[in-house]
């Protein structure tokens, strides 16, 4: 692999080209699909910069700056886009102020940061400076409930962590994850210090079906498959600890407050898209990612400490999740697409974004809900561009080039 550290930041021909071709938010009423509000677009980036491996988490800074976590590239960069300058934060390696494949970062009290490092298999804080403080490992062993995994997939603004893979899991057990066996998911909400996990929530979970496999040498595999676009809920975390979660039954947005209240919106009308070949494909794709994320995540990734005694080991060596066949003709297909995909986000405006499932070859389109769950329009950008955050007034998405790098863009968040 190439020395990516040494390299200088530097703008690609199409990056300067969209930079001085801004053009501002327009508005389309006529183009919105049915049953929604206003169409936004967000137009062109004022900047594009990359070019990195993967982006797997982004934090905003307070000065505007970014984190970028690069897990494929084993780096944690620090992006400043109006200044052009890439700096590596940290080394590769297994001590301290070092990190094996960084994936997730979020944002602490206190402008610290935490970092998900699924090659060490560990959790660190960084402070404001970016120096290594406190880790701990992602695998912990309780005397009641077994090996317990730190798995956050969110953080709200006092520092608490939310997950519907981690803290109360036996990942020896069967159904641990409310999978095919159970008909919720419960979305998990705890500190970093007390593991005692709070239900705030339950999700309409994924359908997943076991098949087991054998190898040449007669080892066997469990495999949990995912239905192609089984429909099942997203969610996400404000701030101030709401949990946004889009009912996949009848496509509504539904806010539950830190003090258990709820406050829903109304049904939101959606066109479905039928299933073609060309969204077989793209889901057989997309289940090949994770099958490598997770096969990564569950091995310890480059080299670095794993869970390599005891369940977490057997669990590993046997069991992976969204393998399964290459052929599209392996699976049973739905006639449509369900409504909505990915997680929600949360905009400074206390918004909340979910990308609405378009056919292949189409824009991406975001639908916009407000604090009482109204469906407030929806914000268009070009096909494989995602949204991956927000900082003062902005937007900040991703997308893939044709030799397989990943750029962030960042672009006026609307007035929606």
């Amino acid at each position: 692999m190439r020395n990516r550290n040494a390299r200088s930041h530097r703008f690609t021909p199409f990056a300067l080209i969209m930079a001085l071709a801004l053009s501002g938010c327009a508005q389309d009423d006529a183009a919105a699909p049915a049953g929604a509000g206003p169409r936004h677009h967000l137009g062109e980036p004022d900047v594009v910069s990359g070019d990195f491996a993967s982006v797997d988490g982004i934090r905003t800074r307070p000065d505007g700056s970014l984190l970028v976590a690069d897990g494929t590239g084993g780096e944690l960069v620090l992006l400043d886009l109006d200044r052009g300058t890439r700096t590596v934060v940290g080394g590769r390696g297994e001590g301290p102020g070092e990190y094996q494949a960084p994936n997730r970062i979020w944002a602490l009290p206190g402008d610290s940061t935490l970092l998900l490092d699924i090659g060490n298999n560990r959790l660190t804080v960084l402070a404001p400076d970016l120096s290594f403080g406190a880790t701990r490992p992602m695998f912990e062993m309780d005397p009641d409930r077994g090996i317990v995994l730190l798995n956050p997939q969110a953080i709200d603004g006092a520092g608490r962590m939310y997950s519907t893979t981690g803290f109360s899991m036996n990942i020896g057990s069967p159904g641990a994850t409310g999978g095919s066996g159970s008909d919720s998911l419960p979305v998990l909400r705890t500190t970093l210090d007390d593991l005692t996990p709070d239900t705030v929530a339950r999700l309409a979970p994924r359908t997943t079906a076991p098949f087991e496999m054998r190898s040449s040498g007669g080892d066997r595999m469990v495999t949990m498959q995912r239905t192609p676009y089984s429909p099942s809920d997203s969610w996400g975390v404000a701030p101030d600890g709401s949990v946004a979660i889009a009912r996949a039954a009848d496509y509504r947005l539904e806010w539950i407050s830190s003090d258990g209240s709820v406050r829903s919106g109304a049904p939101v009308a959606w066109d479905a898209v039928p299933v073609g070949q060309a969204e077989k494909e793209a889901w057989v794709r997309e289940q090949g990612s994770r099958s490598v994320q997770t096969a990564t995540f569950m091995t310890g990734g480059g080299g670095g400490v794993s869970p390599s005694s005891g369940a977490a080991a057997a669990t590993a060596r046997s069991m992976s999740f969204g393998g399964g066949s290459d052929d599209v003709d392996d699976y049973e297909w739905p006639e449509t697409l369900p409504p909505f995909t990915g997680s929600i986000l949360i905009d400074p405006e206390g918004r909340a974004w979910l990308r609405r499932h378009q056919p292949v070859g189409a824009p991406f389109l975001y639908d916009i809900f407000t604090a009482d769950g109204g469906h407030a329009g929806t914000v268009e950008i070009a096909e494989g561009h995602t949204v991956r955050g927000f900082g003062d007034g902005v937007v900040y998405a991703t997308f893939r080039d044709e030799v397989d790098l990943v750029y962030i863009e960042r672009y006026r968040l609307p007035e929606v």
